[in-house]
């Protein structure tokens, strides 16, 4: 069932039919075709324009879903963070990024992709070995939007198998693939009791992805007391992130931050 397509198909024509009779109204009763036909052709490109900026909108939003467990920072007094990393997990770059974090005494949550976790099972066993935490960003890092329900729930599933199999025992958020989620997303969430955690901090899907003390400053002058921080490092491309990694967590901890999972960030709420 594409909750999504079924909900945008239901919007529009609710809306149609609203703006149709209050166009009727205000203007009076005619008889003419044409002039039917012209009111309907309005009303419905008015509601399709409204409706698709507004589901464009939804599926974008870091801070709206519209059922089930969501969250992009967590309100609370404490200097705390949470540092996620998304996609992967990789053979190249998993010891540097448990050395960096090893340095600070820190546990990262890290929302990797069932297909790329099955393909290196040791740099997820890695990670479970070392104490971090472990969520779920999908099998295939499709788009989970105006895609079936069962979709959304087969990818999330195939991934939770992965992450179970190598030994991890604790609890596994949801990341949605490009923070993309409208209709059929959410209800599977909201279905199976899981929390969909985004984030407030992007450092390197910004213009200064490719300058590590930009997006340490960035960091610096944006982060507040729960922030979900997301970060990419298991690209070649992205060396620039794995620079940044340590310089960020040295920033924070000299403005007196620690370093939480997201599942200890949110026990904090």
């Amino acid at each position: 069932m594409n909750l999504d397509t079924i909900a945008i198909v239901l919007c529009v024509a609710l809306l149609t039919a609203f703006f149709a009779f209050w166009w009727s109204v205000i203007r009076g009763h005619t008889d003419s075709r044409w002039w039917l036909v012209l009111r309907l052709v309005v009303s419905l490109v008015v509601a399709l324009v409204l409706v698709l900026w507004g589901a464009y909108w939804l599926m974008d939003s870091r801070t709206v879903q519209v059922m089930g467990q969501h969250v992009s920072r967590v309100d609370t007094t404490g200097k705390v963070v949470a540092l996620t990393f998304d996609d992967g997990p990789n053979d190249a770059y998993v010891g540097e990024l448990l050395t960096d974090l090893g340095q600070y005494g820190a546990h990262g949550t890290f929302y990797v992709i069932g297909a790329e976790a099955k393909a290196h099972p040791s740099a997820l066993k890695s990670l479970v070995v070392a104490g971090e935490e472990i969520g779920n960003h999908s099998y295939d890092h499709q788009r989970l939007v105006f895609v079936s329900t069962s979709t959304v729930r087969d990818e999330i599933d195939a991934t939770d198998t992965v992450i179970r199999a190598a030994g991890y025992t604790g609890p596994v958020t949801v990341r949605p693939p490009y923070a993309k989620k409208l209709f059929s997303y959410p209800f599977e969430m909201a279905s199976g009791g899981r929390t969909t955690v985004m984030w407030d901090l992007e450092p390197d899907s910004l213009a200064i992805h490719a300058d590590a003390a930009a997006m340490t400053q960035y960091v610096v002058d944006n982060v507040q007391p729960g922030s979900i921080i997301e970060l990419h490092p298991w690209a070649a491309g992205n060396a620039a992130t794995r620079r940044a990694l340590p310089m960020i967590m040295a920033a924070l901890r000299d403005d007196g931050y620690s370093f939480l999972t997201v599942s200890q960030l949110l026990a904090l709420r």
